[in-house]
């Protein structure tokens, strides 16, 4: 019996020895699955996360491109609607209006969207300049101070405008784009709208009664209310059709009020407000040409040639109330138009050499003799028929760079003819060398300055050397941009000279891009655009 069970349990204990390597590989088996199930799900969790952050990244990229985009397009905004109201009452830019900055939230946008610009000013353009360039040449913008903005005038903005967005499920710094893009300011280089009419003596401004057809003008004091500050019943501008117009009667969609009277004889005649004339000829007196009388001479009626009609004060002493007039006498004293009235219609065309700063100036041999010590800027002499028949010393011949050949600058000579050929000669020395001269004005005087003459020291006509020629900037989108140059690269200039005579004597001097430098500026406007986008920077994971 204890044989025969023992023999049992050692068959028992040799099946279950012989069971238990199978029940191991299939708790092997179990491990294996999860271990391979746990690593899928890694895998897989892997790639999700792997996924999402470009996700996160891209949608952020979107959100931030779209508000660097709105800050050009706002600030861009603030910049076209930096504008005021000028005396004469036309809309013209305003540059302390011009922002610096520009920040704020993306209409329309997630919460937390915003964007921040800032904007460079230049003169001359940036397009393709490197960093070093733009901060050496940027004009400075003023955030705080008696004048904000710029203090001069751009040609041209740099908005750099940066979208954020902190809110979004990325790193802060990371997807914030930031966009480039250049602005051309649409210029109007021509830039007056009309300028005071003054007594000989300065102590009296031309005031119209209203600004109504019918109105007579007078002379007010300088000092008064009604001539202290630019208004519309002092400034008047003597235009393109020879006419002196009421510059705040120069509005679109109206016939503009001119001064209007022909004498008849030598007892003044006030003159009168009319509508401008529209045709080619002066039926109501209202076509004028500035002559070396000091005054403005008018037309007959066919505007054929000059009439004997002369503006003047109404009475030989200007004192305040007297009426402006015409007179077939020029005894009376007469006007003096401030340089901001215009120039009429003197030009290149007309062989003429405007000044841009004195508008209604031009280049003047002085007192029509060749050989004075030095040249002067006068107000600009007319001939209404269109035929040129005014003095030769208003007359100055030279060449302007053919655009249409692609020419910014062409050297020429500066000639004016009194029956001779004469050049104009860029002084070796300063100061007065030789000449006529007013009493009192001997050689050696205003030593500060450089005198460009038509006759050399010895009085001699010169037209072979280097000192007669001058080179002539057209559009060169740079400081040089219409200018006259010697040939040691100094500007010709005008020159407010006190005691030297009673206008501004012409020298030359180094160039520094102001208006006063500029001669001939065409009247045609640069038009606005917005170009040169580009990607700054992109900030990526």
């Amino acid at each position: 019996m204890n044989g025969t069970h023992k023999h049992g349990e050692l068959n028992m204990l040799g099946w279950r020895l012989r069971r238990d390597p199978e029940e191991g590989m299939a708790l092997m088996s179990a491990m294996l699955l999860m271990i391979v199930i746990t690593m899928l799900s890694l895998l897989v969790l892997g790639f999700v996360v792997s996924e999402l952050r470009p996700t996160l990244y891209t949608n952020k990229n979107i959100r931030t491109s779209s508000a660097a985009q709105a800050g050009i397009e706002a600030t861009i905004s603030q910049i076209r609607n930096a504008t005021t109201t000028d005396a004469a009452g036309n809309v013209v830019g305003d540059i302390h209006q011009l922002p610096c900055y520009v920040n704020g939230p993306v209409e329309g946008a997630p919460e937390g969207t915003t964007f921040t610009a800032s904007v460079s000013y230049f003169a001359e353009d940036p397009v393709g300049r490197d960093e070093e360039w733009r901060a050496d040449n940027a004009l400075r913008c003023y955030t705080s101070g008696a004048t904000i903005g710029l203090r001069a005038v751009p040609r041209y903005a740099v908005v750099r405008s940066e979208g954020l967005d902190p809110s979004a499920v990325v790193m802060d710094n990371v997807a914030d784009r930031m966009i480039e893009a250049t602005y051309t300011f649409p210029l109007m280089t021509r830039t007056i709208s009309g300028g005071q009419i003054l007594d000989a003596n300065s102590q009296f401004c031309l005031v119209a009664e209203t600004t109504s057809a019918g109105s007579t003008a007078r002379f007010r004091p300088i000092t008064g209310e009604l001539c202290k500050e630019p208004n519309e019943r002092n400034l008047w501008s003597w235009r393109s059709d020879y006419m002196i117009h009421l510059s705040s009667s120069d509005l679109d969609g109206r016939v503009p009020l001119c001064l209007s009277g022909r004498a008849t004889g030598s007892t003044p005649t006030r003159m009168t407000l009319r509508p401008c004339t529209l045709g080619s000829a002066d039926p109501d007196g209202q076509r004028f040409a500035w002559i070396g009388s000091h005054t403005w001479q008018g037309q007959n009626a066919a505007n054929t040639n000059r009439a004997n009609s002369y503006i003047v004060n109404s009475d030989g002493t200007v004192s305040n109330g007297d009426y402006i007039s015409v007179s077939t006498s020029t005894g009376n004293p007469k006007p003096k138009p401030l340089p901001a009235v215009g120039k009429g219609n003197a030009s290149y065309a007309t062989s003429q050499v405007v000044n841009q700063a004195e508008f209604g100036r031009c280049l003047d041999v002085t007192n029509a003799t060749i050989s004075y010590a030095f040249m002067i800027s006068y107000p600009c002499k007319q001939d209404p028929t269109g035929n040129g028949a005014f003095d030769w010393n208003h007359k100055w011949f030279y060449t302007e760079p053919d655009a249409d050949l692609g020419q910014t600058s062409v050297v020429t000579k500066i000639r004016v003819n009194d029956g001779t050929n004469r050049c104009l000669i860029t002084p070796s020395s300063a100061g007065i060398v030789a000449g006529t001269r007013p009493s009192g004005v001997n050689v050696g005087s205003y030593s500060a300055h450089r005198f460009p003459r038509f006759l050399t020291s010895s009085g001699a006509t010169d037209c072979s050397s280097q000192n007669t020629q001058w080179t002539r900037y057209g559009n060169t989108g740079d400081s040089n941009e219409w200018t006259i140059q010697d040939r040691n690269g100094r500007c010709l200039s005008v020159a407010n000279i006190p005691g030297l005579f009673g206008w501004s004597a012409i020298v030359v001097q180094p160039c520094d891009g102001g208006d006063y430098q500029k001669w001939n500026v065409p009247d045609d406007p640069n038009t606005a655009a917005v170009g040169d986008f580009n990607e700054v920077t992109n900030r990526e994971p």
